[in-house]
Parts: structure tokens; C-alpha cells; sequence
């Protein structure tokens, strides 16, 4: 098993040094081998930093169009009914395209936004803050969410199949979003699968949001991994629990022993981010890593 381990770009424009040139050295002395590009708090000038790693031996893991810390991003609307919403959704994976263009990756992980629901939502977020989910609301929810699935996830196949054939330089993934209302479950990824047939497209495995479905709907984080193994392109390994997501690796539910056996055991390195919330603190880093070399991630 030989894998790449990546930070995400997120945390790091928070708590990385500013200089493009400072920034790439940092992550190479802290043992990563590049980042992963997302939106985040802080825009980086990515062609500024690929220029400054020239002649370092950094590399990038992917381009996520979706900033992974935000509850709600432009890729939100990309199944939406409405033209002018989907627009807004478009663009966005057009500048992740740009960006995977810019950096030299052909990785482009995409979150397939939320099912329209009627009415007010009371929480939605897995990583909502002071809401405590119980299975009532859960489901209460989701039965809201199951009256317009099949729109949305037509919506979704009829969206991927332009996007594979606008881009087709690029290797799309698709990854779990953090609302209870996202399109992608384990039910419409089987359907997408086999609307789209021999079409190119990968799964990206979320641990932490995996670990927080099945906290809050007892599905089990392996499930995704046992049914999509086949098609994964890599991973997100931050940590999560009811105090939040994308915590330090060992601080919540996510099976990292289970991550890791699915890991390809022949063929390129694996790709694995670690990707943080932004209150975990840099003097975190050197447990983090620990915790994940006991694995081998």
C-alpha cells in the first residue's frame, strides 16, 4: 500500500504563510507531499503557487469545486430546477476546470448539490452547530427530501454527462455532500452509476461526512467504500463526531484501519487530504500525522 498524503488548501490559506513561495515549503517540511485546491476563506493565487513549486518536488491531489468548511457553496445549486441557479453552479465547476488547468491535476471532485424541498428547514447540515440530531429529525427530513429525489437525481445524471463530455481532458469524481438534502447517497451514486454506464466517473470517499451519516442515520461508513471501491480516486480524512467536522484524525468516529483497507494495493500512490476545520490548530500537526502513519494513510 503506498500512499500521497496531501493537506487541503482550506486550512492551510488560514494557517499557512502567505508567500506562495513560503507556503509550498512549508508543506513539504511538514511531510505532505502537495495540497488539494478548494475555495476557502482565503483566495490563493494558484498560479503563483504552482510557479513557486517549479523546482520543488510538490504535487497536487485534486481541484474540489466545493469549499469542503462551508455549509453551502455555488455547487449547492447544480441540480437545481431553476436555469439561473444551475448557471451559478456551472461557473463554478468551470473555475475548478481552470484551476486543475493551472496547478497541472486532472482531478476535479465535485459535491452534487441538494434536493428542493418545500417549507422552512429547521437544520440540514451535518455539521450543524448547537442542533442536536435525533433520528425523528433525521428522518423527518429525509422523507422530505424523498418527494422531489427523482427529479433532482435526473438532474444529476443529465448534469454529469454534459460536464464528462464539456471536459473530457478531466477525471471527474463525485463526493458526499454535508447536507441531509444532498442528492448523492448510496441509492441515487447506484443509480448516476448506471445511468451514466461506461462513462468515466470516480467516487472520492469523505470520511468524516461518512462518519456523521452514520452517526446521525446509522448508515454505515463502509457501506460507500464496499459498493464504490471499484471506482474510488481517493480520499478526505479529517475526523468528525457531534462536536463537528473535519477534526484531527483519532477525535472522532471515522474507521481509519477500514479507510486504509481499501486503499488499491498495486498501481499509482493513493491520494489521501487532510483536510481540517479551521479551529484545529497548527501544533496539532505532529499527532495528526501519527495518527496517521499507525494506519499507513
Amino acid at each position: 500500500m503506498h500512499v500521497q498524503r496531501f493537506l487541503g488548501s482550506a486550512w492551510a490559506s488560514v494557517h499557512g504563510p502567505k508567500s506562495p513561495q513560503a507556503l509550498v515549503v512549508s508543506i513539504l517540511e511538514e511531510g505532505f507531499s502537495g495540497l488539494a485546491a478548494s475555495p476557502g476563506p482565503r483566495p490563493i493565487s494558484w498560479s503563483a503557487v504552482r510557479a513557486a513549486s517549479d523546482d520543488l518536488p510538490i504535487q497536487f491531489a485534486c481541484v474540489r469545486a466545493a469549499n469542503p468548511l462551508a455549509d453551502r457553496s455555488a455547487l449547492t445549486s447544480l441540480c437545481s430546477q431553476s436555469d439561473a441557479e444551475r448557471a451559478v453552479a456551472h461557473r463554478a465547476v468551470t473555475d475548478a476546470v481552470n484551476c486543475a488547468m493551472t496547478i497541472g491535476t486532472q482531478t476535479v471532485v465535485l459535491d452534487l448539490g441538494v434536493v428542493g424541498v418545500h417549507g422552512d428547514i429547521e437544520a440540514e447540515d451535518v455539521n450543524e452547530h448547537n442542533y442536536t440530531w435525533s433520528h425523528e429529525r433525521a428522518q423527518a427530513l429525509l422523507a422530505r427530501r424523498k418527494v422531489g429525489r427523482n427529479a433532482f437525481v435526473d438532474g444529476a445524471c443529465r448534469e454529469l454527462f454534459a460536464i464528462i463530455k464539456s471536459f473530457p481532458e478531466m477525471n471527474f469524481c463525485v463526493t458526499q455532500g454535508r447536507s441531509l438534502r444532498a442528492v448523492l447517497d448510496l441509492e441515487s451514486m447506484h443509480d448516476i452509476v448506471e445511468d451514466l454506464g461506461g462513462r468515466r466517473l470516480g467516487y472520492w470517499h469523505d470520511a468524516g461526512i461518512s462518519a456523521r451519516r452514520e452517526q446521525i442515520l446509522s448508515e454505515a461508513q463502509g457501506e460507500w467504500l464496499e459498493s464504490f471501491g471499484n471506482r474510488l480516486q481517493g480520499m478526505t480524512l479529517g475526523d468528525a463526531s457531534g462536536d463537528g467536522l473535519y477534526l484531527p484524525p483519532g477525535a472522532g468516529g471515522v474507521d481509519y484501519g477500514l479507510c486504509a483497507s481499501y486503499v488499491p494495493r498495486v498501481g499509482n500512490a493513493f491520494p489521501v487530504v487532510l483536510e481540517l476545520d479551521l479551529s484545529v490548530a497548527p501544533g496539532e500537526m505532529a499527532g495528526m500525522r501519527s495518527c496517521l502513519d499507525k494506519y499507513g494513510l
